[in-house]
């Protein structure tokens, strides 16, 4: 049997993937992961993207061309202002593994994206409470609930949360879309839901 380039091997689509290989193109790059956050948190133009990262947009507007291509993205308008067209975009997708994708994900690499992900929360929490948007209103919630569960009890809280995160999906869509013809202006937040398992007490006084 005659050798194989690696393009042409990819291109068979016998590999194993254990992520959605668009999920992978719209975030193999920093900008893309970037506007695709700001999408995902509210509609907004490329004007506004490029000026919050102090970028031109032609620059990165074929980045954004890409996540539309595949079908993260979609137009929702276009107005012309100092005789350009400013278009705006929201989010068709949430970027997020499901538990199916999840399950697929070998425990190395969600053990990286886990911490990823715990690492931009921290970030947006630090930098809400040094600008004191954190507990500025009353509709602020932070929770924090240890304690011991049974195996059916653990699997309760999981499918629990999974529910409370489809819900919160399909509240920022509704929202995404109510923006998107009234103009308001929205709230900018982040929602974090964590349930991992801990060290018994025993392991934790040891580990000091």
């Amino acid at each position: 049997m005659a050798a194989r380039s690696i393009k042409e091997v990819i291109a068979s689509g016998r590999l194993k993937t254990f992520i959605d290989p668009r999920l992978i193109k719209a975030l193999s790059h920093p900008v893309r992961e970037h506007v695709l956050a700001v999408l995902n948190e509210q509609p907004a133009s490329t004007t506004e993207i490029g000026r919050e990262i102090d970028l031109g947009v032609p620059a990165f507007y074929h980045h954004v061309e890409t996540l539309e291509e595949l079908g993260f993205l979609e137009r929702v308008e276009s107005k012309r202002r100092r005789g350009a067209k400013e278009h705006f975009f929201r989010a068709k997708a949430t970027v997020l593994f499901d538990d199916a994708a999840w399950e697929k994900v070998p425990p190395s690499v969600r053990s990286d994206l886990a911490g990823s992900y715990i690492w931009a929360v921290l970030d947006d929490l630090v930098k809400a409470v040094r600008s004191g948007a954190f507990g500025a209103s009353s509709a602020t919630h932070s929770t924090w609930l240890p304690g011991v569960f049974d195996k059916l009890g653990w699997q309760e809280c999981m499918a629990l949360m999974s529910e409370t995160l489809a819900k919160m999906i399909a509240i920022q869509k509704r929202s995404a879309k109510r923006i998107a013809v009234s103009g308001e202006p929205g709230i900018p937040a982040t929602l974090a839901l964590l349930g991992f398992p801990t060290s018994p007490p025993s392991a934790q006084s040891k580990a000091r």
